[in-house]
């Protein structure tokens, strides 16, 4: 059975990617034969630019991998762009699906309100007059009504007939309007491009180039996995049976919370990242938000919605239900909360930054190759498949 799994390289990971994917690698290594990628072309959909840094992010992303204990003797660890079967398989999939699924898939839409919230829209002006819509509507409903024998004593019955169609008719044009125009509507001003919008194509193709049967993904991104599904079914209805229809492994992706209190996020400068020194370490736990309720030390405080207190439960299980009691009764201040957790989370992350500084570049780049060599010899089986399935050899 095989897992397919990849990270975009943005560069040195944190914590949240430790305890959210990484840890969760490590179980699946033990129990399937991985793929776990580089998604380097997926790196160039919101910005072309991003080019310039995949190869040094590679080597971070990848370093980090291996310092966590992701092995390259049990996963096939490579780059997504080496394997060119994905850009191939990609073009065979993308003459399978409608722009209309692609307009509605969740990581487009997303994009889409994300770029809204940020105020990035046009302003668009339909050439569209409603009056002449109406004026067409009515004409097409007095051609119904006349083609109907209607007795005089029904011509209320008739007039709220009229009424509703009418209104029915309207009401789908503008839904008909709207969904085609949303579209142009973000395009002009977002920049949103051919490449972001086939995101969830070549996503599919990255899965199915090498038959996975399982991707590890949270409960809310069923959706995003859906499409390859879709494509996986259609290709072996029209040709003949070549992929299987890949299942999710559900995992629970806990949000960690930076600095600031808001998601961890390299975007947001607040997080811990798994390779920092330990004084760095120790001086952003010192800079993290708490309970705003809990001004004193003694002030009684709610662990519950405390991201210090999460991050206890993650790297320091042994002594999380003694600080929820103490903390809850004021017994123990922020300050001294915190460091119990530095103590335990720096000794967590200490043999991992050692193996970091043990990696070279020069093994990140054997251990990429050699996992290209395992990765395209799949692929091919694979493409091979599929253009004799379409008669193509």
């Amino acid at each position: 059975m095989i897992v397919l799994s990849g990270m975009r390289p943005t560069g040195k990971l944190h914590i949240g990617h430790l305890v959210g994917v990484l840890e969760n690698w490590k179980h699946l290594q033990d129990k399937y034969r991985c793929y776990f990628f580089i998604a380097d072309f997926h790196a160039l959909t919101e910005n072309p630019k991003n080019a310039f840094e995949i190869v040094q992010n590679t080597l971070e992303v990848v370093k980090d991998w291996i310092s966590v204990g992701i092995d390259y003797k049990k996963s096939v660890i490579f780059v997504q762009s080496k394997v060119m079967e994905h850009a191939q398989l990609h073009l065979i999939l993308s003459m399978l699906v409608s722009l209309n699924r692609l307009f509605r898939n969740p990581t487009y839409k997303e994009k889409v309100e994300e770029l809204a919230r940020r105020g990035i829209e046009s302003k668009l002006v339909l050439n569209v007059d409603e009056n002449r819509i109406e004026e067409s509507i009515n004409s097409t409903l007095d051609f119904i009504f006349k083609t109907i024998e209607i007795e005089n004593d029904k011509s209320k019955s008739r007039e709220q007939i009229y009424r509703k169609l009418k209104s029915d008719i309207m009401e789908l044009l503008r839904t008909t309007l709207d969904s085609s125009i949303i579209i142009e509507q973000f395009l002009p001003n977002a920049e949103i491009s051919y490449g972001f919008l086939g995101y969830p194509v070549l996503q599919s193709a990255d899965i199915l180039i090498y038959r996975a049967n399982f991707v590890p993904i949270g409960q809310d991104q069923i959706p995003h996995l859906e499409l390859a599904r879709e494509l996986a079914r259609r290709f072996n209805s029209l040709y003949s049976e070549v992929f299987p229809i890949p299942e999710p492994i559900l995992t629970e992706f806990p949000k960690v919370l930076g600095i600031d209190g808001r998601k961890m996020s390299k975007s947001y400068n607040n997080a811990i990242y798994i390779s920092d020194s330990s004084n760095t370490v120790k001086e952003k736990i010192r800079k993290y938000f708490t309970d705003p309720n809990k001004i004193r030390k003694n002030d009684p405080g709610r662990p519950d919605i405390c991201p210090i207190f999460y991050l206890h439960r993650v790297f320091n299980k042994e002594e999380k239900e003694e600080i929820y009691i103490d903390c809850s009764k004021g017994k123990l201040g922020c300050v001294d909360c915190k460091m119990k957790l530095f103590k335990k989370l720096d000794s967590y992350l200490e043999p991992i930054r050692q193996r970091r500084e043990e990696v070279s570049s020069k093994e990140i780049f054997d251990i990429l190759n050699d996992g290209f060599i395992e990765a395209q010899k799949r692929a091919q089986q694979t493409l091979e498949l599929a253009y004799k399935a379409m008669k193509f050899q």
